[in-house]
């Protein structure tokens, strides 16, 4: 049977407007899926896990902060530490600087204060931490001068233990090493694949060094062995004193960055200081220098680039940490916090192809999550 409204042309033509809206709104519907979708995409950026990229220009903490350490914490939040500072005034030993992002920094609070600094330690010696994660603890290894009583001992490496990246830190009462002088300083941790832990420091003209450091991390067992000698080989010599080593692993190679040979801008000295790589096949060594060391010297914006961290972004892509003296902006305050990209070529690292430290806005900057837990 033939109803009314199908021999009705006017129902006709309203079924076909309607059906024609439905297609409309349906391809209306996919075109914003697919542009939503894109933009999340293009939102996460390329790398491990969704991030955005954070664009910067250095320096990225316009303050004194000497001899960073960095390290990703178990709350999702980038710490760096450093050596010693003022801060409004007052002596801080071993800033503890907070990042979502390796771009923007706070700092947050120290590993001590002048009330609780180890009796064994020196408050105003307090230099170039390393901190380290390992079996549920941060570790946060560092140089101070030896205030036991004893005058043979100079500077030395000590140890304090925390349950959080801000502390509160548990100094384990004693030097781990110490010296005569100040070449036990600048210590740095690498925990290996095989489950060997080895502590590096080197300094004073004296090579970098390296021994295995006990289950507990608080000792060092064996023989102390020279990874890298001072004055073998460096243009403008920059390698006749060596000091401030940090060891990565990369494509079946152990590289070590280390720094030489003046640091600071003090009793008349003009700091002298750059950026060194060797590599080895050993954690041990022997450690090949880079032919054409240094891979990050000074510039025109930037004077004595060194004492370097090294951290990989959630795209994989390694950055490099580090302090510098900043020659074009008069208000910054001693050695400032640097960041750079680290490319790899030819079996090598490059930081800013070779033109030193970079000054211009960066806008290919790390990916991170830029959030904590």
């Amino acid at each position: 049977m033939t109803t009314v409204k199908e021999k009705s042309p006017f129902y006709k033509t309203k079924s076909s407007v309607v059906f024609a809206l439905i297609l409309i709104l349906a391809a209306l519907s996919c075109a914003a899926w697919f542009f939503m979708r894109a933009d999340k995409e293009q939102t996460a950026g390329a790398g491990v896990g969704a991030g955005v990229k954070t664009a910067f220009t250095n320096p990225v903490y316009n303050h004194d902060a000497p001899d960073p350490t960095v390290l990703k914490a178990q709350d999702g939040y980038y710490y760096a530490i450093t050596t010693q500072s003022q801060y409004e005034g007052n002596l801080v030993p071993l800033p503890i600087l907070q990042s979502k992002d390796l771009v923007h920094w706070e700092m947050k609070g120290s590993v001590f204060t002048y009330d609780n600094v180890p009796s064994w330690a020196t408050f105003d010696y307090m230099w170039a931490p390393h901190l380290t994660y390992y079996k549920g603890k941060y570790y946060l290894y560092y140089s101070t001068r030896v205030n036991d009583g004893d005058p043979f001992k100079g500077m030395g490496i000590g140890v304090a233990v925390a349950d959080n990246p801000l502390g509160p830190y548990k100094d384990q009462g004693g030097p781990v090493v110490w010296g005569t002088g100040f070449e036990k300083i600048d210590p740095f941790v690498l925990d290996d694949e095989d489950g060997k832990r080895y502590l590096y420091w080197g300094s004073d003209k004296q090579p970098i060094y390296a021994a295995q450091l006990a289950e507990d991390g608080l000792s060092v067992i064996g023989e102390e062995k020279a990874v890298i000698y001072p004055g073998a080989q460096s243009r403008e010599g920059y390698d006749a004193l060596v000091e401030g080593p940090w060891v990565v692993k990369r494509n079946g190679y152990y590289y070590m960055f280390y720094s030489g040979d003046y640091c600071c801008q003090d009793n008349g000295h003009t700091p002298h200081y750059a950026v060194m790589a060797a590599r080895s096949k050993s954690p041990t060594g022997p450690f090949e220098a880079y032919p054409d060391n240094p891979v990050l010297e000074k510039n025109d914006a930037f004077l004595a680039p060194g004492h370097n961290a090294v951290i990989q972004d959630e795209a994989g892509t390694d950055w490099m940490l580090y302090h510098a003296f900043n020659q074009k902006d008069i208000t910054s305050s001693g050695r400032v916090m640097m960041l750079d990209r680290i490319d790899w070529k030819n079996g090598w690292p490059v930081i800013d192809g070779g033109a030193g430290p970079s000054s211009a806005l960066q806008q290919d900057g790390p990916v991170t999550s830029g959030k904590s837990k």
